[in-house]
């Protein structure tokens, strides 16, 4: 089923797994969108609209019949600044097309798209269990491709409001090896966007420097009475 939803209840360790991207300013158009990777992985995108009427398009290749799943989350900042803009998927010849006179930029011919407008209330934040950061949980988009091609994925807000936002975008979990690899470095990357206190990386950081520390010099006291 192809279909643009509400909000709806998003579990705390839905957040946790997805691989993080932080990208520079996407194009306004179709054209100049920026390339992104894949959208099958679950991935969270962390974008800021920095002038009124801003555009922001995105864009991977696409496979025919391949799921395309994106969902708004909107960050819960400790001094405000974030926004809840309108979001589309935008490809060639989707299996369903609605509210096509929202989209802020015109679609070529056999292209049409989902869109989902900005929500009209905010419900509970829910907490990331591994960052420790929030989001109010927005509109998804749960659809698929008919043909190959390029799929793009469009954020604005229809109200001309500025601040941070965040997608959630794919819907297979990534490796876990690669993942928790990576773990610590997203993290960091979230918290600091989020203006979050990072004290809790330098006391863990500090912790096994004195751990180490201890085996050093434990393991040189064998070794001087062998």
């Amino acid at each position: 089923m192809s279909d643009s939803n509400a909000q709806a209840a998003l579990p705390g360790d839905e957040l946790t797994g997805s691989l993080t991207l932080f990208p520079p300013t996407p194009g306004d158009k179709l054209a100049s969108s920026l390339p992104t990777p894949d959208f099958h992985r679950k991935r969270l995108i962390f974008n800021r609209l920095q002038l009124p009427g801003q555009v922001h398009v995105y864009s991977t290749e696409c496979s025919a019949g391949e799921r395309l799943r994106a969902r708004l989350l909107i960050p819960v900042l400790p001094t405000g600044g974030s926004v809840a803009p309108g979001f589309a998927l935008v490809a060639q010849s989707l299996p369903y097309s609605a509210d096509v006179q929202r989209l802020p930029i015109d679609l070529p011919a056999g292209f049409s798209a989902v869109v989902a407008p900005p929500p009209t209330e905010l419900i509970a934040p829910v907490k990331d269990l591994f960052t420790g950061v929030s989001y109010y949980p927005g509109p998804s988009i749960d659809t698929r491709t008919l043909v190959s091609g390029r799929c793009y994925l469009v954020v604005w807000s229809p109200h001309n409001h500025m601040g941070k936002y965040v997608l959630q975008v794919g819907h297979r979990q990534p490796w876990r090896w690669s993942y928790w690899m990576q773990a610590p470095r997203y993290w960091w990357q979230i918290r600091g966007w989020f203006g979050q206190s990072r004290a809790a990386a330098y006391a863990i950081g500090a912790g096994a420097l004195a751990t180490g520390f201890v085996a050093w010099r434990l393991a040189r006291r064998r070794s001087r009475r062998s």
